[in-house]
């Protein structure tokens, strides 16, 4: 998608998710997470303007949402798909997710680079403390 035409931030994070096309559901990672929307990566090219389930299974309660395909681009030998949401309430879960991704690579860094194994609980906690201000 064209930089001057995103209206939302986008932050990578390899969330898995599951989408669903006419019954057809695929486990996959996203490639990243913003306000509007997401990006995951696929085997198969997805049609724009297709309606496609989304699941996130990590979140409690399991994040579900129902978004428009905006763009599929070939990507060596894989497909990125954008898909887009349209409603509020799904914006603001969107936001929640977006938020937990940040916790988990903060889990993910402290366990990288001091050995320390946080719970998600306890990451949260620093997480909030240290960098929700920032959050945008």
């Amino acid at each position: 998608m064209d930089k001057k035409k995103r209206q939302y931030i986008r932050h990578p994070a390899a969330v898995p998710i599951v989408f669903n096309i006419n019954g057809k559901a695929k486990a996959i990672q996203t490639q990243d997470i913003g306000d509007g929307g997401l990006c995951f990566i696929s085997h198969q090219s997805i049609n724009t303007g297709v309606h496609i389930q989304i699941s996130i299974p990590m979140c409690h309660p399991q994040f579900e949402a129902i978004g428009i395909v905006r763009w599929c681009k070939y990507n060596g030998n894989m497909f990125l798909i954008g898909v887009a949401f349209q409603q509020e309430s799904v914006l603001f879960a969107v936001r929640m997710v977006e938020q937990v991704c940040h916790i988990e690579d903060y889990r993910k860094r402290i366990m990288a680079d001091s050995g320390i194994k946080l719970s998600s609980e306890q990451a949260a906690r620093e997480w909030i403390e240290h960098y929700a201000s920032e959050f945008p």
